[in-house]
């Protein structure tokens, strides 16, 4: 008796491999497939949902920091009214210093990602 290798790459079986499959156990080859598009869909699900949940992630986090730097211009200034021309600079200059430090930080990460996905 010789032994035959086989070797094939995908995420199936070989046909001929599913062929044999079926001779040992009958109807071995559709639960074979529906495994396999089970667990597809089931891929599909999650990287919906964890697309979906980084879109919202991100809108909140836009929102949020347009509210601080909202808040923040419009207290400083209440502070510049008021006659306090230091605190109010202050209060407007620290969080809007903030969250631009933030954007280039997010974009620089977001930049090195792609890159590093370019050349793999």
């Amino acid at each position: 008796m010789h032994s035959v290798e086989y070797s094939y790459a995908g995420p199936l079986p070989h046909p001929e491999i599913l062929r044999r499959y079926n001779e040992i156990i009958p109807g071995s080859a559709e639960r074979i497939f529906s495994q396999f598009e089970l667990q597809s869909a089931h891929r599909r699900t999650l990287e919906m949902k964890v697309i979906s949940s980084n879109a919202f992630s991100q809108r909140f986090g836009s929102i949020s920091a347009l509210l601080i730097g909202l808040v923040s211009v419009c207290g400083g200034l209440f502070l510049v009214h008021e006659g306090k021309s230091l605190e109010g600079l202050g209060a407007v200059v620290t969080p809007v210093a903030g969250l631009v430090a933030a954007y280039i930080y997010k974009r620089r990460s977001q930049d090195d990602e792609r890159e590093a996905k370019r050349e793999t």
